[in-house]
């Protein structure tokens, strides 16, 4: 019997593309195969993002392709778009389920459910466990090293975020079952293990483990080579967490902490729990403690009310600060959100030329930081593909993509290389193994 095909369209964050790999793993226990999203499918899935404003316009844009390139297949949107909208997803013409957040890792029983009687529905509002998860999900995309989600929901109440209703309130993984998860992959031959949530801070095991906590267990119990983490909130990078990356060599020296703005006015709008001052403060002090840190942020332009002086205090801040990269969004209104009703939001050009400032010093501070590291050693875990032009590429630990010619049997191993050149987004460099 030949299995159904599924394949994946994921919109939006790293975070969804992470569970769009766990749903595959799902329906693939269910019978079916996932394919390529430019390959026939007998289902469509499409995992959406309510992050921004444009995210229906995306949705339907995403639905009409599917449908387009697979006429005849069940078209499945799911996601944080399907979990605040339901109704409106349905509405557009082509698709045939709505899932919500709680109900997407179960597709393949409302498939069955809706193929029995030729029917359309919507499930959505269920409650997610109370544990969540950790599905045997490891590599992506051809890259080496592994992600696995440790948490997910968020308790925080930031005005511009609809994370809270889409996901829900935050839980986390048992750190037994992630310990013995990340045991395995290394025992698979993963290198690396990319620890992931929606807001990974708030981790909390069932028996009090922090997130520091449970790094110290994944490290005593696996032979993990790297355990690098996802984003992270400023105010949950705790002293534990940094005397641990300090200290320990198998935890890489890189943490992206989102900022959003330099003004205290507008983090106070935004509701964000640290001052600007704060967040320049705990940068330095992980610089002094962890030196040659990777630090990237996520920077928001546009937010109402801010004006010339506040947009200034953001780009002073990002210029004095040891930031080595950003991701830069401009503001855009989420319906349901107390931001999409504040007032004096700037024009859309504005934004967008304060988006474009801040992604020119973006460029600017990570060359500054890569050209701190020619002619210095690096370890480097190179990835199992080649780019186009040949070369062999891999990341740093502190998140520095390094690119060099090489064996195929570099691939898939942490390898010390000379840094020899620096350029717009990468570092150049030699093996000193073979």
């Amino acid at each position: 019997m030949n299995k159904k095909k599924v394949s994946f369209e994921t919109l939006g964050c790293r975070y969804n593309r992470f569970e769009s790999a766990e749903m595959a793993y799902e329906l693939g226990r269910a019978g079916f195969m996932a394919v390529k999203s430019s390959e026939r499918a007998d289902v469509v899935v499409i995992n959406t993002c309510a992050v921004t404003g444009k995210s229906a316009a995306r949705c339907r844009a995403a639905i009409r392709r599917a449908k387009s390139s697979n006429p005849d297949a069940r078209i499945v949107v799911t996601g944080c778009y399907s979990e605040t909208s339901p109704e409106a997803v349905s509405s557009v013409e082509g698709v045939d389920l709505v899932v919500g957040n709680a109900e997407k890792f179960d597709i393949a029983k409302a498939l069955n459910v809706i193929d029995s009687d030729n029917s359309r529905s919507i499930l959505v509002g269920g409650a997610p466990p109370e544990i969540l998860p950790v599905r045997p999900v490891t590599t992506m995309e051809g890259r080496t090293n592994a992600y696995l989600n440790v948490q997910s929901g968020c308790d925080e109440v930031c005005s511009f975020c609809l994370v809270r209703v889409a996901r829900g309130k935050s839980r986390s993984a048992s750190a037994t079952a992630v310990t013995a998860r990340i045991g395995g992959m290394s025992q698979a031959g993963i290198k690396e293990v990319v620890l992931t949530g929606i807001n990974i801070g708030q981790y909390r095991a069932g028996d009090g483990i922090t997130l520091a906590g449970l790094m110290k267990k994944i490290i005593k119990q696996t032979g993990i080579d790297r355990i690098r983490l996802s984003s992270i909130n400023p105010n949950d990078v705790t002293d534990e967490l940094i005397e641990l990356m300090a200290g320990e060599p198998r935890v890489c020296r890189h943490l992206h902490i989102p900022l959003q703005s330099g003004s205290d006015k507008i983090l106070k709008s935004m509701r964000r729990p640290y001052s600007a001052g704060e967040y320049l403060k705990l940068l330095e002090k992980l610089v002094k403690r962890i030196p040659d840190i990777g630090l990237g942020a996520d920077v928001m332009a546009g937010f109402p009310g801010e004006g010339e002086r506040e947009f200034g205090q953001t780009r002073r801040l990002i210029e004095r600060s040891p930031l080595m990269m950003l991701h830069v969004f401009a503001f855009s209104p989420r319906e349901g959100s107390s931001a999409s009703l504040l007032p004096d939001a700037p024009a859309k050009p504005v934004a967008k030329m304060r988006s474009a400032i801040l992604k020119k010093l973006s460029t600017d501070k990570g060359e500054n930081f890569r050209g701190l590291f020619i002619d210095r050693t690096v370890e480097v875990l190179i990835e199992n593909r080649r780019d186009k032009s040949g070369l062999l590429k891999g990341f740093s630990g502190n998140y520095m993509a390094v690119y060099l010619d090489g064996p195929e049997s570099l691939m898939n191993s942490i390898v010390p290389v000379r840094v020899t050149g620096a350029q717009t987004g990468r570092l150049t460099g030699e093996a000193l193994i073979t």
